[in-house]
């Protein structure tokens, strides 16, 4: 008997969830799911009750084949899977939308304070700042290995466009001649 009155807690307790999960199921099959989404206006409170009912439908088909003493409850596991990560594609889908609907909201603030600072005649900081006053020198010297670099670069320039000359004129000669060309035989 005492085993029975430890047990009698968890059994009331069980009694007292199957009532709110009564509840929560008469809510969802009181009308079909086509007639609750369409009267849904919104995509989000659509794609939620879509992946509540799928969860909801999921998690009691794997209640049942566990009470059953079902061994194998690899699909009803894959497709709760499958459901959980929707939800959370759905959760991270809502937390990129507050993401950057408060940082629009910031955005605005910001500019709200830019605006009403510029019209009361109150900045922040000056209209102008220090760097585009402070002086930039450019220090450039004459050493002698950098004219020599100088020389050399203006004598390989010469010597390229010398035989780009004269690689011209052979083209220009050679045009109205035929040449033979001898195959050495060894």
């Amino acid at each position: 008997m005492e085993d029975a009155q430890k047990i009698k807690p968890y059994i009331a307790h069980l009694n007292a969830q199957i009532k709110k999960l009564e509840g929560e199921l008469t809510k969802l099959t009181s009308q079909p799911l086509d007639e609750q989404l369409l009267l849904l206006k919104d995509d989000k409170e659509k794609l939620n009750l879509s992946n509540k009912y799928a969860y909801v439908l999921a998690s009691l088909l794997f209640s049942y084949m566990k009470v059953l003493g079902v061994k194998d409850i690899t699909p009803v596991m894959s497709e709760l899977e499958r459901v959980k990560k929707y939800m959370n594609e759905a959760k991270a889908l809502d937390q990129k939308d507050v993401k950057a609907d408060k940082l629009k909201a910031e955005e605005q603030e910001r500019a709200k304070k830019i605006i009403r600072n510029a019209l009361d005649g109150r900045q922040t900081g000056p209209a102008i700042s220090r760097v585009n006053f402070e002086g930039k020198h450019t220090r450039f010297e004459d050493d002698d290995k950098s004219s020599e670099d100088d020389n050399v670069l203006a004598d390989n320039n010469k010597r390229a466009l010398a035989e780009q000359a004269t690689h011209r004129k052979k083209l220009n000669t050679s045009k109205g001649k035929i040449s033979k060309k001898r195959k050495d035989t060894k």
